[in-house]
């Protein structure tokens, strides 16, 4: 069985191992690229330090250079030529100044600003020879500042071979559409490296972004996306209009425009007919007030008049009805009468003669009463 070493000497070996990890790195760091092409002691980090520096600066000059040619040329198609221009290089100058490799993203970048030159009549057609002329120059500016990174980067003064390749590069491949879609510059750097000291036999992509880096991007992006996507909308919007449906819908709004215009000429011209007019509209609208009053009038007046006869109506049958009901309630009554005298006849007849028969019992009974009454006192001693 294997011993187990004590958790004391554990820790110490991880913290070494540790150490060491951090020892080496913090030993400068050098890109494959850089050690190929590179005879000076520029790190990686110092040289994306001055490439992210471009890419910030860049942006900003090519914006710049897009809207300055677009407000002194006055042409709207010069305008909207600028803003596609500016709308595609903006976001691949930048693409190409953040590549891992910043040896990769500066030949990158000097291939695309040559191909920018070649490409300008082209992007700013109609537009006048000096401003053209200016514009060229903002653009070899561009590339005189990534020439001179160039140098610090490769150890030395003399840069015409390199300039030589990337410009017979740049007329080899064009551009013939939108930025996005141009040929790789693996080729044009394969071939400087080579000049420059050795085979490129690994690829420069594996280079890793460290925290720094990640935050100048997002920074840059942070104030360039929210122009770009305003750009996007406009180029929309321009292209939009240029439809042809939208185009008839302008002309067509153009001749309503026109014919209102000659309508407003005409009824200026006219202000004693648009008088007349006037009145005689209004003379109409009161003649119509007044033919409806008296319609109104009427009408109520007959309506009234019809109220007043149904009330009449109503109240004579009311009358007739409550005549027709007392006679019939009186001729009743007095059958009731004499129907009731009739059965009361016959019953007070029975009444008297009850009666006569009572008194003449209660007469005989008086007689035979007094009879016995006499005859009894006499007998008494």
């Amino acid at each position: 069985m294997a011993p187990v070493l004590p958790s004391s000497r554990v820790v110490t070996v991880v913290l070494l191992a540790a150490l060491c990890g951090g020892c080496a790195s913090l030993e400068p760091q050098r890109s494959e690229l850089a050690t190929r092409v590179g005879h000076s002691d520029l790190s990686v980090a110092a040289l994306r330090i001055q490439v992210r520096d471009l890419a910030r600066r860049f942006s900003g000059l090519l914006e710049a250079m897009a809207d300055d040619l677009a407000a002194r040329s006055g042409s709207p198609q010069v305008a909207g030529a600028m803003l596609r221009f500016k709308a595609n290089a903006v976001p691949a100058v930048q693409s190409s100044l953040f590549q891992p490799d910043p040896v990769a993203a500066l030949i990158d970048t000097w291939a695309l600003l040559v191909q920018m030159q070649d490409a300008l009549p082209r992007f700013a057609e109609g537009i006048p020879p000096e401003l053209l002329s200016q514009a060229n120059a903002t653009l070899v500016d561009l590339e005189s500042q990534v020439e001179v990174l160039w140098r610090e980067v490769i150890g030395g003064e003399d840069v015409s071979s390199a300039r030589d390749r990337v410009h017979a590069w740049a007329a080899e491949h064009p551009l013939t559409g939108p930025l996005v879609t141009r040929e790789s510059t693996a080729a044009l750097l394969a071939s400087l490296t080579e000049t420059s000291g050795g085979g490129l036999r690994s690829a420069a992509a594996g280079l890793v972004e460290d925290t720094r880096d990640l935050t100048a991007r997002v920074d840059l992006y942070a104030t360039s996306l929210p122009r770009q996507a305003r750009w996007q909308a406009e180029l929309v919007a321009t292209d939009a209009m240029r439809a042809p449906t939208v185009q008839a819908a302008m002309a067509e709004l153009g001749r309503t425009v026109d014919l209102l215009d000659r309508v407003g000429a005409v009824a200026a011209n006219t202000p004693a007919l648009i008088e007349r007019e006037r009145r005689a509209v209004l003379d109409a609208v009161h003649g119509e007030r007044l033919g409806l009053q008296e319609f109104v009038t009427g009408e109520r007046q007959a309506v009234l008049a019809d109220v007043g006869r149904e009330r009449q109506a109503v109240v004579d049958a009311l009358h007739a009805e409550r005549v027709a009901t007392l006679q019939q309630l009186d001729g009743l009554a007095r059958g009731w009468v004499d129907h009731a005298f009739d059965r009361l006849g016959p019953l007070v007849d029975r009444v008297f003669l009850w009666l006569a028969l009572l008194l003449v019992l209660l007469g005989v009974g008086g007689v035979l009463g007094g009879l016995l009454l006499t005859r009894a006192w006499r007998r008494a001693p």
